[in-house]
């Protein structure tokens, strides 16, 4: 019988170590950015098991309805209303690297974990903030769907495709947005007693809801918050929600009972309002935050294995979602 490689033993103690931080590390991927908190606490984190892409079911017109009675002859004619958005999974990677001198400090097992368990969290937070840029930029390379295609600026001229559907044709495909043309701010107030950017925020609100279909997130910048924030003073903050997060009193503020959160890779001069409901994170099932064994390069004396995750941002109704642009930041 073969003996055991050093390569297997680190394997073994890799796998040790995230099947016991696996929670911690998770926790610590989503907790971090509230963002990326919105995914998973919204119920807006969704697993795949399998394909190169995600298809989302689209219905951007009703059937036909009629009243009759005795013996009316009823409409059977069919009705075109329903289609199909397919976004491809997007796969990112982060190496765990350990070489030879590491190796021999490290021998004994409980100072094998530990430093597979820093370098891990290391690797892990590296995956986030990459992740999370991504999701406030918009699409390039290899890169995942970011806001900045789902909820753009200009709907039908950036991008003019999405999920396959050609935008300028389907108006039914278009998000929401709102031009604040620079002067717009949360600081000066206009001759109707009421804030521009709050004047900008109703109007949005309005565009992206219809009945019970309302916004569940708005993110901003941290300047635009600071200003969202300032208004507030002095005023018993009626408008802070309950929610643990930054903010006066360990809450944050809110417009019309959905918190107003800041993150720090929103893009300068925006706020998005966002429907979780139509708004999903897709993660490959067994790419979601998997590693590969350890593998040894032939001209170094170390080992690397990977953390893998395969995954991408999807929206099956762009029309419940909405960005205010070129705010005064």
């Amino acid at each position: 019988m073969a003996a055991t490689s050093t390569t297997e033993i680190w394997d073994a103690a890799w796998t040790l170590t995230m099947r016991a931080k696996r929670k911690e590390l998770t926790d610590n991927f989503f907790d971090a950015y509230p963002t990326l908190d919105m995914f998973r606490s919204g119920g807006a984190l969704i697993t795949d098991n399998g394909g190169k892409e995600i298809q989302a079911d689209l219905m951007y017109s009703g059937n036909s309805a009629q009243y009759f009675s005795g013996y009316d002859v009823l409409n059977t004619d069919a009705v075109d209303g329903i289609t199909a958005a397919f976004f491809p999974f997007r796969y990112a990677a982060v190496p765990i690297t350990i070489n030879y001198t590491e190796e021999m400090e490290n021998r004994k097992s409980d100072s094998a974990m530990k430093l597979l368990a820093a370098k891990t969290e290391q690797s892990m937070l590296t995956l986030r903030d990459q992740i999370n840029s991504s999701i406030y930029s918009a699409q390039t390379g290899k890169a995942p769907l970011g806001f900045q295609d789902i909820v753009a600026d200009a709907p039908g001229t950036s991008p003019t495709t999405l999920g396959g559907i050609t935008v300028s044709s389907n108006t039914w495909w278009k998000n929401k947005s709102n031009n604040a043309t620079s002067d717009t701010s949360f600081q000066t107030i206009v001759n109707t007693n009421f804030y521009e950017g709050m004047v900008r925020m109703s109007t949005l609100w309005n565009d992206v809801s219809e009945g019970n279909e309302q916004p569940t997130n708005i993110f901003t910048t941290n300047g635009i918050y600071a200003d969202y924030e300032e208004i507030f003073e002095g005023t018993g903050y009626q408008r802070l929600t309950g929610k643990d997060s930054p903010g006066v009193d360990g809450r944050l503020p809110s417009f019309r009972g959905i918190p107003v959160q800041y993150d720090r890779d929103c893009g300068t001069g925006r706020m998005y309002f966002l429907n979780t409901k139509y708004l999903k994170m897709h993660m490959q099932a067994g790419m979601n935050f998997a590693k590969t064994p350890f593998k040894e390069p032939s001209n170094q004396m170390a080992k690397v294995g990977f953390i893998v995750v395969g995954l991408q941002i999807t929206s099956n109704n762009r029309r419940r979602q909405g960005v205010i642009y070129n705010l005064n930041d």
